[in-house]
């Protein structure tokens, strides 16, 4: 009967593969990698000789729909590996698992190392809950915006950032939520790990006297402040038509500003009114300046 079996790998640590997870690796019949050419050096360390393809975000589409179909004719056992960490999680690997489960093909998960787990465990916040971001936008309005509607959620959220960005982020947040509590870890299990604990505005501090530290993944642990009931109150007293007018004068366009809207929880009617009142508002005021230049 075939299987899907999920293995976490190493993070930086070889000493972190389970000898579960080497034994299934060595009993499957075919590996899927995120990139073969750093695959195969994992299980060159561990003497695994399993036939080895590629699966990544460029062919997952195609590559899934074949590997199933392989899996609904023959009797395989399918190990799904990332660079690093457990696939599907802000890595490729969701699409082959979601059509395993349609096929009736048994998925196992093989657990192990995780970046954002070790991040949060030693992040050193009491809260129970958090919720995962993964990488956020790269465009700074978009980024805000998305830090934004983090408020009102769960109080800790963990995020993913490479060294060439991770101060623009911290710039952000800065901006977003001035004096904001995180823990920014990198190099997690390898030899150089390191977390820093404090401000945002202190951790930028030190990135900024010590470039040596900007190497690296990043995964960041942010303390989401808790929305003043006075700024509450002031917004939530404003028109849906005040909302468009002050995001787009902030860049957006109006379908772009509409669409924010709607993710913050505004009714879909409320929204498209508002839009025609605007569109109309501008078509009046337009029509009323040509009339005045023709006078």
């Amino acid at each position: 009967m075939s299987a899907l079996y999920v293995v976490a790998t190493p993070i930086g640590n070889l000493e972190d593969f389970s000898p579960r997870a080497i034994k299934t690796l060595q009993e499957a019949d075919l590996i899927l990698a995120e990139d073969t050419r750093v695959t195969v050096k994992l299980l060159n360390a561990f003497a695994i000789k399993t036939p080895l393809e590629s699966y990544h975000q460029h062919n997952e589409f195609q590559k899934a729909h074949q590997v199933i179909e392989r899996m609904q004719q023959e009797n395989l056992k399918v190990a799904l590996v990332t660079d690093a960490g457990t696939p599907a999680v802000s890595d490729p690997g969701a699409r082959v698992v979601s059509m395993a489960h349609a096929a009736g093909i048994q998925v196992i998960a093989i657990p192990g190392p995780s970046a954002f787990v070790s991040a949060l465990s030693k992040s050193g916040f009491e809260h129970t809950e958090f919720a995962f971001q993964g990488f956020l936008p790269r465009k700074k309005n978009e980024l805000k915006d998305k830090l934004l509607s983090l408020q009102g959620g769960a109080p800790l959220a963990v995020l993913y950032e490479s060294p060439h960005r991770v101060v623009s982020l911290l710039q952000a947040i800065a901006e977003v939520f001035p004096g904001a509590q995180l823990s920014v870890s990198r190099e997690l299990s390898k030899l150089h790990e390191q977390t820093l604990n404090g401000t945002v505005e202190q951790i930028l501090q030190t990135f900024n006297d010590n470039e040596g530290l900007l190497r690296g993944e990043f995964v960041l642990v942010l303390e989401i402040p808790k929305a003043d009931k006075a700024d509450e109150t002031s917004e939530s007293s404003l028109s849906p038509e005040a909302h468009l007018v002050d995001l787009m004068l902030k860049g957006r366009s109006l379908r772009d500003a509409k669409a924010e809207l709607l993710t913050r929880g505004f009714r879909k009617n409320a929204v498209y009114v508002a839009g025609l009142n605007l569109s109309r508002l501008a078509y009046n005021l337009l029509d009323k300046g040509e009339e005045e230049a023709s006078n």
